[in-house]
């Protein structure tokens, strides 16, 4: 299992830490400075020389975090390498994957994107576009399964006169254009057509 060197102030996080970097072998270290990297460095690509830690690279998201990652240089040839920061993208894909499914229930509710950008920013700061752009990409992913036994009736409004009286045909047909129901009313209002509809 992976070392991790907590110090005082990310002691309460190891449980966090170690469902992050659980998968890797302990051959890999979390040190006291934050740093994710071999314990022993790798052998170089190149030369297959024993290369050396050689500080770190740091990747950030904006308002979400950020991560340092090992770097190593071989002595022989100067190469370079830098460790797997696969982790983060998983974390970071986890996050926005939840975050997602945030804005699809506060559509559901009928909450405006300007409203879910303003409650958000409670927990992580998105703009109006990005709650936009990220409810969008879950609708386009989201897998529709096959309608099956599909009947198709169509709805159509008249409004015959007879003499000086309006009066109104209500009228549902079929797929194939056979009338199913056909209603004659005085008045046509909400409650009326809703009438003829459960009908």
């Amino acid at each position: 299992m992976v070392t991790l060197n907590c110090t005082i102030t990310n002691f309460s996080q190891q449980d966090t830490l170690l469902s992050t970097f659980g998968k890797y072998g302990n051959d890999f270290e979390y040190t006291v400075d934050g740093i994710f990297r071999r314990t022993m460095p790798p052998f170089c690509q190149s030369c297959g020389t024993r290369m050396t830690h050689n500080g770190y690279n740091t990747y950030t998201k904006r308002e979400l975090g950020s991560v340092k990652v090992g770097r190593y240089r071989c002595p022989s040839c100067n190469g370079l390498l830098e460790e797997d920061h696969g982790f983060w993208e998983e974390l970071k894909e986890e996050f926005f994957s939840v975050m997602s499914q945030i804005y699809q229930r506060m559509r559901a509710h009928h909450v405006s994107y300007q409203g879910i950008s303003q409650i958000l920013e409670l927990i992580f700061p998105p703009g109006r576009d990005t709650v936009y752009r990220g409810f969008n990409s879950t609708v386009t992913s989201t897998i529709i399964p096959p309608a099956e036994d599909v009947q198709i009736i169509h709805y159509d409004e008249q409004f015959p006169k007879r003499g000086r009286n309006q009066r109104y045909r209500l009228t549902l047909l079929n797929g194939s254009g056979r009338v199913i129901a056909e209603e004659l009313l005085n008045k046509k209002g909400h409650n009326t057509i809703k009438a003829f509809l459960v009908l």
